[in-house]
């Protein structure tokens, strides 16, 4: 039943994100346009006169700098729209219509929170496939200059540190659904979404720091000393990239908790869910 929901929910949600998108798309293939026109590399010649070249490379730095603005505030609004959909989905007349239905708390939380997640990879996707293009079109040189190995490398803790930023903002939106849900307990039915804000403020600004704290010295500290006491280790480089491959799991564990906690209050707590 879950997937119906999200089936429903992205066929909802469809036409918002496809122009949102078709901004993203068009955004960046005019500032890809302007950088490949603009690009200087080592041993090109500027023939123009001196204000031609601070033309050219002001076009250049404000086609990124532009680019950059406009997905901060894609994932901006990712975000908002995300959370009021979801208040809608789970507590509004979405909700209501759901809840009329044969089907379990858990499975219209899933419906709910699944859909957002596709739109949110095709929104990293393109992010993604635009930075990639960008640093090609901006640095086509050098690249004979590193070693395979030292590539591989280079990639492969790159890669795990996009993983790890994208389960930290997943985790993160659903510590914000979390939130809006805790706004919605019974002792704070009256004011739910300044009682959601102040939860969302204690998880991010008191809970989530010092378990952060907590788990470095309980877990980090062990392991990054172990990992930094083998000399093989060390000079191979296994022991910095195992150490950054223990965040993409405790970023998984940090959605798991969260996820079982909507789980709780929706089946536990939330008597008057939709």
């Amino acid at each position: 039943m879950w997937r119906k929901i999200c089936k429903a929910e992205l066929q909802e949600t469809r036409k918002v994100y496809f122009i949102m998108f078709a901004i993203l798309l068009a955004a960046g293939i005019l500032s890809l346009m302007v950088m490949g026109q603009t690009a200087l590399y080592p041993g090109d010649t500027f023939s123009g006169t001196p204000e031609e070249f601070d033309v050219r490379s002001a076009l250049s730095i404000c086609s990124i700098l532009g680019m950059y603005v406009l997905w901060i505030a894609a994932m901006v609004f990712y975000v908002v729209y995300t959370l009021y959909r979801f208040d809608r989905g789970m507590f509004g007349g979405e909700g209501v219509f759901w809840m009329t239905l044969p089907v379990k708390r858990r499975e219209i939380l899933a419906g709910k929170l699944v859909a957002p997640l596709v739109w949110g990879m095709v929104l990293v996707l393109l992010g993604i496939i635009w930075l990639a293009l960008m640093l090609l079109l901006q640095a086509p040189y050098g690249m004979g200059s590193f070693s395979s190995e030292g590539m591989a490398a280079g990639i492969g803790i790159v890669a795990v540190m996009v993983l790890s930023q994208i389960l930290m903002a997943v985790g993160s939106l659903y510590a914000l659904c979390f939130a809006l849900m805790a706004g919605r307990l019974p002792r704070f039915q009256k004011h739910p979404y300044l009682w959601g804000t102040v939860v969302a403020l204690v998880i991010f600004f008191i809970i989530e720091p010092l378990f952060n704290v907590l788990a470095m010295v309980v877990f980090g500290v062990p392991i990054s000393f172990f990992l930094m006491a083998m000399p093989f280790l060390l000079t191979k480089g296994i022991a910095v990239f195992g150490f950054i491959a223990l965040i993409p799991i405790a970023m998984v564990l940090r959605i798991l908790i969260y996820g079982a906690l909507m789980v709780y209050l929706a089946e536990k707590k939330l008597d008057y869910l939709g």
